[in-house]
């Protein structure tokens, strides 16, 4: 287990546990693996692991295992080469081997195991662009890919004009892409200043190249509007018009990226209030609890090689053997245990002092080098485990580097312990011709490639809307609301937002009390650039409507059930594009889709239902458009009604 102490097993089985004396049993005989792989980890593993126990170094040596007689002629290891630190490349190497293995292998399970979740992205990607689906199990994170990394940047500089790790971060994605000297030369020797406050300096602005002067003017264009919250406007459509504007779907590679992206912008919208993040490390956590693919019948695994301690798989795939993980950070104190002749530790620990003199203290120099030692014996164990998981067959994939004077890994990664038995394979494949320019000096130092738009980049026009025909100006008639008057209006508006208010957050309108009504309302109102001396009679109505319907009991079954509020769709309807706005769509107990349009007109006098009937052939030719777009939209067949709170009224229209 990941952090156990295997000394302590090595020092029960010699001291007992308490008073009781142990009895080991040395199990010998493998039941998981073909026979040709028991013969591997036989000649393999003694090279790897320790020659011998030691309890103080947490060593454990190998013990030889023998096949099961059932497994006689099975198992087989191959080796994979890659040549160079182009993940790319390794990461194509690797979809060849899981697609061969899943074509000629129609019934076997397969299993992707990594030393760490960063070596997956280039891979993973590949697979979905194939459309080969997997099971990652805690892994394929959405916050390991390279979109939403800078997807999240941009999220967080709109939040918050101080947050300046965000905002270098966007100065540096393929958006902006200033390279090191520019930003040096934009952020030098201020720490007070917002990086925003920066970007408007015309003395730091003058010290950038031309390159960076342009990319800054063009990027303080776009964000500018976007920094200028407003609470008509939610978050999510402030990020994604700035991504859109900054060209972010341009440097995106597939529609899976894409998509990736549109997952992200559904979390934002699930958490934002008001247009705005109460705490952006509760979008960060959120972000870790979703995944990009999941497939739960899918014969491919994905998953650390610590999380495939216990399992077993037909074949197995070690992938990235040649890379190496995060280096740790350092503690803040270092300590090791020393068993005593009982088996009980003793704690040995290194003085605190300034950290300054922390390397020169030789006390904190031996329990490093005794961590060393027990990091590299736990490194093994760990490949150990990720090759004995195989039934069948055993796939090595990891990268060497080639130097002018020889090739190798690097020595803090698993194909450095088995470059031993693996070196010779890696010489055969390697061409020097066709491998020229992987060549590297020694010691040379790998610059990444900085991504970003040729200057003078621009968003294109959208291609032309996939009509059949021209259609210069719509011949449908509009409805003449000729009974309205402007407060009317304003009102119909108070309350459609209400009705989608209280169909979205679960609200009743009998428990909203007349100053809920009334705050939310002016607010409204104000934005809507109303006067104040002309509210009073719009905020009676809107109450009244509310009232009314929270006393109606179709109109309650209106809010309550299953469906959308405010639903806005585009489609072709006899040749047109037609966008609507459908108020309600309910969706009731016998699965009938009910396209409800709220009419908030009142009628003065006798003759009602001549009044509804009069409205309801008004709008049937709206309601019929509706039905298209909707229909074409669903798949389902839909009726149509109009209601109208003030009256209490649920009238059914026949389209």
């Amino acid at each position: 287990f990941r952090n156990a102490e295997v000394g302590q097993f090595l020092l029960s089985q010699v001291a007992g546990i308490g008073d009781i004396a142990l009895d080991t049993l040395t199990l010998r005989r493998n039941f998981r693996s073909g026979e040709g792989l028991v013969d591997w980890f036989n000649a393999v593993f003694p090279q790897v692991l320790p020659g011998r126990d030691d309890p103080e170094l947490s060593a454990v040596s190998y013990s030889a295992s023998v096949a099961v007689p059932e497994r006689a002629a099975e198992g087989r290891c191959v080796v994979h080469p890659v040549f160079g630190a182009d993940a790319s490349v390794e990461a194509e190497t690797g979809f060849a081997v899981i697609r061969d293995l899943l074509e000629q292998h129609p019934d076997d399970d397969i299993v992707v195991l990594v030393r760490g979740r960063s070596h997956l992205p280039e891979l993973l990607s590949r697979l979905r662009r194939q459309g080969i689906g997997y099971r990652a199990v805690e892994i394929d994170r959405l916050t390991d890919l390279p979109e939403i990394i800078d997807v999240l940047a941009l999220t967080r500089a709109l939040l918050h004009r101080g947050d300046r790790h965000a905002w270098l971060a966007l100065l540096r994605s393929p958006w902006a892409g200033l390279d090191w000297v520019d930003l040096h030369a934009l952020v030098r020797n201020d720490r007070d200043s917002s990086v925003w406050e920066l970007l408007h300096d015309a003395g730091r602005l003058q010290a950038l190249s031309d390159y960076g002067r342009e990319a800054v003017a063009t990027l303080r264009a776009i964000l500018e509007p976007a920094l200028t919250g407003c609470r008509a406007t939610s978050l999510r459509d402030r990020v994604e018009r700035a991504w859109i504007r900054l060209g972010g779907p341009a440097i995106l590679e597939g529609a899976d990226a894409v998509g990736n992206v549109y997952h992200f912008l559904d979390v934002v919208e699930r958490l934002e209030e008001a247009g705005d993040l109460p705490d952006v490390a509760e979008l960060e956590a959120a972000l870790d609890e979703e995944h990009v693919s999941s497939h739960a019948n899918a014969r491919l695994q994905v998953m650390t090689m610590h999380r495939a301690k216990g399992l077993q798989f037909d074949h197995v795939v070690l992938f990235g053997l040649g890379r190496i993980p995060r280096p740790p950070e350092p503690s803040v104190m270092s300590w090791f245990d020393i068993p005593d002749e009982h088996g009980r530790p003793l704690k040995v620990i290194a003085p605190v002092g300034p950290r300054a003199e922390l390397e020169k203290d030789p006390v904190h120099g031996f329990i490093g080098k005794i961590e060393s030692s027990k990091d590299r014996h736990e490194l093994g164990r760990l490949l150990y485990v990720a090759c004995t998981r195989a039934r069948k067959s055993l796939h090595l994939v990891g990268n060497a580097r080639v130097y002018k004077s020889g090739m190798r890994p690097d020595k803090r990664s698993l194909l450095h312990l088995l470059w031993p038995i693996v070196s010779e394979t890696y010489e055969h494949a390697f061409d020097p011709e066709r491998h020229e320019e992987i060549v590297t000096d020694d010691g040379e130092w790998l610059v990444p490639e900085l991504q970003r738009f040729e200057a003078g980049w621009s968003l294109p026009r959208p291609p032309a809307l996939p009509v059949t025909r021209d259609v210069q100006e719509s011949a449908r008639t509009p409805v003449e609301y000729y009974w309205v008057g402007s407060g009317a209006r304003v009102a119909g508006t108070l309350v459609h937002r209400w009705l989608q208010l209280c169909t979205e957050r679960g609200l009743d309108p009998r428990k909203l009390s007349d100053d809920d009504i009334r705050n939310a309302s002016i607010r409204w109102l104000r934005e809507m650039g109303v006067a104040e001396a002309d509210s009073a009679p719009i905020l009676d109505r809107t109450a009244t409507a509310l009232r009314r319907l929270g006393m109606d009991e179709r109109g309650r079954w209106l809010l309550e059930g299953e469906g959308h509020a405010e639903l806005a769709l585009t489609g072709v309807v006899d040749g047109r594009i037609e966008s609507v706005v459908l108020d309600r769509v309910r969706i009731d107990t016998d699965g009938d889709h009910w396209i409800v349009d709220y009419k908030t007109s009142t009628h003065e006098g006798g003759d009602l239902a001549g009044f509804l009937e009069a409205e309801t052939e008004r709008y049937r030719e709206q309601l019929a458009r509706y039905a298209d777009v909707y229909r074409n939209y669903s798949g389902t067949e839909v009726r149509c009604a109009l209601y109208f709170p003030l009256l209490g009224e649920f009238v059914e229209v026949a389209v």
